[in-house]
């Protein structure tokens, strides 16, 4: 059982919020991705976290985990050390208008044009592609997908991001379902297969800043999972 304090943020104020963010900004700062979905200009990188995770709090559920060693009623914004951003059955990041209008659309409008249409008409079809190849046409919406899991720099390889992930996968095996994640680099990789992950698919891509390889994990109800601390 995990020392650390995970919970759900419903309603996070708006320091809260900053707070996520940050972490986000911080631990993939230099990450490709960074760079592929803000068409390079890293500037914009609070307000990609930002869109991503407001529309996290509308439509999907937003963790978030404490090295604090006693429990908070309401968790201080200094005291978020890691987060997890997933869509759960039926929810699916910036599906919906609603989704799209809490930053997303401002976002696409800032990046210079020719990166945002190579982002929403070659890149963003790659990764619909190799989706479809693993997941079907509708499964990435069957699944409780992430798209956000992070750990503030200073706290890393404590095993927050592993107690996050296990609230997920207990949430998961109560209705039989199945979890998804992608990643960028192999370290990651390595530590979600000690979690039970297993790699069904992977992208290279070229794009303007270096080869994007994304390799997608799926964890199935009943898999046999190695508690790992990261």
């Amino acid at each position: 059982m995990s020392q650390f304090h995970v919970r759900r943020l419903e309603h996070p104020t708006p320091a809260q919020l900053d707070a996520v963010v940050s972490i986000a900004t911080k631990a993939y700062a230099s990450d490709i991705s960074e760079y592929v979905y803000t068409g390079g200009d890293t500037a914009l990188a609070g307000a990609l976290w930002r869109s991503m995770i407001n529309a996290g709090v509308h439509s999907g559920v937003l963790y978030v985990a404490s090295a604090v060693t006693v429990p908070e009623p309401e968790i201080r914004p200094e005291a978020i050390h890691a987060i997890g951003l997933w869509f759960p059955p039926g929810q699916q990041l910036y599906s919906t208008p609603e989704q799209r209008a809490l930053g997303f659309t401002d976002l696409i409008a800032r990046i210079a044009p020719e990166y945002r249409t190579w982002l929403l008409n070659d890149f963003s079809a790659k990764t619909r592609e190799l989706k479809t190849r693993i997941f079907g046409p509708t499964m990435e919406r069957d699944t409780w997908y992430a798209n956000c899991i992070a750990t503030d720099p200073a706290y890393q390889g404590r095993g927050l991001a592993s107690a996050i992930i296990e609230r997920v996968l207990a949430d998961a095996a109560a209705t039989h379902s199945v979890v998804a994640l992608g990643t960028q680099n192999e370290k990651n990789a390595a530590f979600y297969q000690n979690l039970g992950f297993v790699e069904r698919g992977r992208l290279d891509a070229n794009t303007p800043w270096g080869t994007f390889t994304g390799n997608v994990f799926i964890h199935e109800p009943g898999l046999r999972r190695d508690k790992n601390e990261a």
